[in-house]
């Protein structure tokens, strides 16, 4: 297996994620590591610095796993694609959309693979539910419902989410985006959105704890989506209701397990009532205790640097379909 020589640019809590999945996978000789915080370089062995330019310019390199700041994210990714490394990066593509598109830019007078960390794209109950939307066995999306919340804590409103100089937004670009970006992937193209952006509970802080947003494509479906840090008992919920069934996406497997079990569930339209109760078909669910998802980027990263595989998910276009969203949903909602 050919081993490629990687950095690892920021080694918080995403940093250690990447570079497990990178040693298990076994394709990655991970030769430096960079953080600004000396105390998230600690007990590791590869050689570590503090500057990420000096890293770039010091060592000898292929590919960078971007896991930073989101304002510095931008920098980083166009800097070092012009020196024709290989990028993998995380969510979100930098803090507005200018950011996004000029990384595509860059991108596009590059020859090296440039991919984005959207993982809830390899969750086992998101690849279940596309495989069965593709199978046409229940009809065509005609709308969708995502409710993604969290807890915030003690200290939500100090951390660097919520610092508009670092992150550019609140719980919607930290992690609705995550419920857009899938929306987009089994729904279809936004044309037409509605929303509203607020603090409801959080009044202290610059960014939103909740953003609500009504979205239609072109064919006229229509999608829900409320993202918040105000519902105190983590959730993650996403109905998709088709022209002969219905797919119910319920929980998320996470390190804390704090979202519950994952699972996917659909029925199939039956008026008929051949369970002998109309409203009440068969149900059928699978459930899921094992997350791949860090492993099946990784993976997918790889193959696309060595093999020349295309990137499926996380490529730039849907980094900018998902930013012009969010973009929309801001200007709309804070009027």
């Amino acid at each position: 297996m050919k081993r490629l020589r990687t950095a690892i640019i920021g080694m918080g809590k995403m940093g250690k994620i990447r570079y497990d999945a990178m040693k298990k996978h076994g394709g990655f000789d991970i030769v430096a590591l960079c953080d600004t915080n000396r105390h998230n370089l600690e007990n590791f062995t590869e050689p570590c610095f503090l500057d990420w330019k000096q890293c770039l310019e010091e060592t000898e390199l292929e590919a960078i796993i971007v896991c930073t700041y989101n304002a510095y994210i931008p920098d980083i990714v166009c800097e070092a694609l012009e020196k024709g490394l290989h990028v993998f990066s995380e969510k979100p593509p930098g803090r507005n959309l200018a950011d996004t598109l000029r990384m595509q830019s860059s991108s596009e007078k590059s020859s090296s693979v440039l991919k984005f960390g959207f993982n809830h794209r390899y969750h086992n109950s998101v690849i279940e539910a596309k495989a069965l939307i593709d199978s046409g066995l229940i009809g065509e999306v005609v709308c969708a419902r995502g409710v993604y919340g969290k807890a915030g804590n003690p200290n939500f409103s100090a951390e660097w989410r919520n610092d508009t100089a670092l992150s550019g937004g609140g719980i919607l670009l930290d992690q609705g985006i995550h419920m857009l970006d899938l929306m987009c992937y089994l729904v279809g193209d936004f044309t037409k959105i509605k929303s509203h952006v607020d603090q409801l509970v959080w009044k202290n802080m610059p960014t939103e704890d909740s953003a609500f947003a009504i979205m239609e494509t072109d064919k006229g479906q229509v999608a829900s989506l409320h993202s918040n840090a105000i519902q105190w008992k983590h959730k993650f919920d996403l109905d998709l209701i088709c022209t002969n069934g219905y797919i119910a996406l319920n929980g998320l497997l996470t390190a804390t397990r704090s979202y519950g079990e994952e699972r996917m569930t659909y029925y199939r339209k039956d008026l008929a009532g051949k369970t002998g109760k109309l409203g009440k078909p068969l149900e059928h669910t699978l459930c899921f205790n094992t997350d791949e998802s860090w492993d099946l980027e990784i993976e997918e990263f790889y193959e696309a640097i060595v093999k020349g595989m295309p990137i499926k998910q996380g490529t730039i276009e849907q980094a900018v379909t998902v930013m012009k969203l969010i973009q929309t949903i801001y200007q709309y909602g804070e009027q």
